[in-house]
């Protein structure tokens, strides 16, 4: 249902028992340095979707130039499900990749990652992800396997969504917590937020 108050449109961003990790009051460590700023707390993350994707065996590495001093590979994505709360999609086959770099004889990797999700309700959802990949050690072989443990592997999500049910993702921090299993990726979609489990707000 929607509500009007003052300039905005109040959408309901998930149920309450959608998970949460509610953070509202941990102080902030920052509190301990220019302490006479006020004091802050922790932001919490709300939980989206999990995307299980798999990435095509067509790997496009373009190389790079003489001035610099990463590489670029195309990894192009096959498809995939995204399931939610609410949201439950697939991402089109061969509906974008990433377009990462990576660093000389490192396992360092910057991603640059686009595709498009189609949800069960026929609407279409542009997915922006940037973020890095950095295992605790190198391998000269790549994982079909990689979990939290191993591996700093996050991204900043933005989406891009039409009037309607998804028009609040536009609205949305997104932070992803990605893993490998079985060779497929998996991104775990939160909200970032000083309100968790609280509604989201649209303009009028």
């Amino acid at each position: 249902m929607w509500v009007a108050h003052s300039h905005f449109v109040l959408f309901p961003f998930v149920d309450l028992d959608v998970p949460c990790s509610n953070m509202a009051n941990v102080p902030s460590p920052a509190n301990a340095y220019l302490a006479h700023l006020p004091q802050t707390r922790l932001p919490s993350l709300d939980f989206i979707y999990r995307l299980e994707c798999s990435m095509s065996s067509d790997v496009q590495v373009v190389g790079r130039p003489s001035a610099s001093s990463s590489s670029r590979i195309i990894l192009p994505i096959a498809g995939g499900a995204v399931s939610g709360p609410r949201l439950s999609a697939t991402i089109l086959s061969v509906s974008g990749a990433d377009w990462a770099t990576s660093l000389p004889g490192e396992s360092f990797m910057k991603l640059d990652a686009r595709y498009t999700l189609q949800t069960d309700d026929g609407r279409f959802i542009y997915v922006k992800s940037k973020g890095i990949y950095h295992p605790e050690s190198a391998s000269q072989e790549p994982p079909t396997n990689v979990n939290q443990d191993q591996a700093d592997w996050f991204t900043r999500l933005q989406f891009e969504a039409n009037e309607g049910p998804y028009e609040w993702m536009n609205y949305v921090f997104g932070i992803g917590v990605l893993t490998m299993h079985q060779g497929k990726i998996v991104v775990d979609a939160y909200r970032l937020t000083n309100f968790p489990g609280r509604e989201i707000r649209l303009p009028a």
